[in-house]
């Protein structure tokens, strides 16, 4: 299979797209400025079907896919597996896919910026099944197993379906706050997603749902003391394996994993003014200030008070710019009424 490219002159391909209970035909780029052209609101959702083979492709965007009926084969780098109704997969950006043999293939796909909707929620990164879905699963290597995928029974597809419908509606209509709606309702999907999934890599043992337990279990502690062979207890291996794993996966040891998250906090808390540095150490697991400090600087370059003030200040520039692009829209919308001709009809 020829694998499409993602730049915005070429589309990769066609597909028929439902839109108001209507069939229509789209193409697909593989690019934010081509798929999701709106900076400050990347997600696009799209109810589409698919016959026969769609190219193997990539895309910058991430993509959450909830298969609604039919069935396909989903090419992936690794391996293909078959697709039915319930299956749910996520491919992020820099990875590739595609469908062989498709047969009545319905599909809710959703595109989107992790960036932007994923940066600040904290929470659904401690969930064991936010790892298996969006993390671990999209990296698999060798390739999940089919009782390690997420496939939602009858029920939960349901009120899957019933979601989605809400938010493609939001999406086509766009009534008033339709972008905070949307915002909301995709939490709310992934989050309900992820509890699905959450129970069950309670009632399975596998490698995959396993190291899912086990970061969950990092993102929620990283105020405490997190121990190797703990963590490799977890992970229902020895120490070795468990480091020699967790290189495989995430490129880097279990040490320096969470030396990266409690950093990444950190910086996210220092944005905040009233947040003291001391605080910020003590609830991050650090043994001193001066150790907190000292890692801080050797990974950003700055000490922890220079890094807040330099990013207050760029907070505060693009709050600015953020008001007066919004007072220049609303000053082109008043001049837009302004000179706009009376309907005749008025008169």
């Amino acid at each position: 299979m020829i694998s499409g490219r993602s730049n915005s002159l070429n589309p990769i391909g066609t597909f028929t797209q439902l839109v108001g209970g209507r069939k229509q035909s789209a193409v697909c780029y593989g690019t934010f400025t081509k798929d999701i052209p709106d900076i400050n609101f990347r997600l696009r959702i799209s109810i589409v079907e698919h016959e026969g083979d769609f190219p193997a492709h990539g895309h910058e965007y991430s993509e959450l896919g909830v298969v609604l009926g039919g069935r396909a084969i989903h090419i992936l780098p690794r391996h293909d597996h078959p697709l039915e109704a319930g299956d749910v997969f996520v491919i992020h950006g820099q990875s590739w896919h595609g469908f062989h043999a498709a047969r009545q293939l319905k599909l809710c796909n959703i595109m989107f910026d992790p960036r932007q909707f994923f940066g600040n929620q904290r929470q659904l990164e401690t969930m064991i099944g936010w790892q298996a879905l969006f993390e671990l699963g999209p990296r698999a290597q060798p390739p999940m197993q089919k009782k390690e995928r997420l496939q939602l029974a009858m029920p939960e597809l349901t009120f899957t379906t019933e979601r989605i419908m809400a938010m493609q509606e939001d999406y086509e209509k766009r009534p008033d706050g339709w972008q905070a709606s949307l915002y909301g309702q995709f939490l709310i999907l992934v989050t309900f997603l992820c509890r699905i999934y959450g129970r069950k890599t309670k009632e399975q043992t596998t490698p995959l749902l396993r190291f899912a337990r086990v970061i969950s279990h990092i993102q929620d502690n990283l105020h405490e003391p997190l121990h190797l062979p703990i963590l490799a207890q977890l992970a229902h291996i020895s120490v070795r394996q468990f480091q020699r794993e967790f290189q495989r996966v995430y490129h880097t040891t279990p040490v320096n994993f969470i030396r990266q998250l409690r950093l990444r906090e950190a910086c996210e808390r220092l944005n905040n003014p009233d947040c003291d540095i001391t605080t910020i150490a003590v609830d991050l697991g650090y043994s001193s200030v001066s150790f907190f400090s000292k890692q801080f600087k050797l990974a950003t370059g700055l000490a922890p008070s220079v890094y807040r003030n330099r990013r207050l200040e760029e907070l505060e520039k693009q709050s600015r710019h953020k008001l007066m692009i919004e007072s220049l829209g609303k000053s082109r919308r008043g001049l837009g009424d302004k000179n706009r001709k009376p309907d005749s009809k008025s008169k």
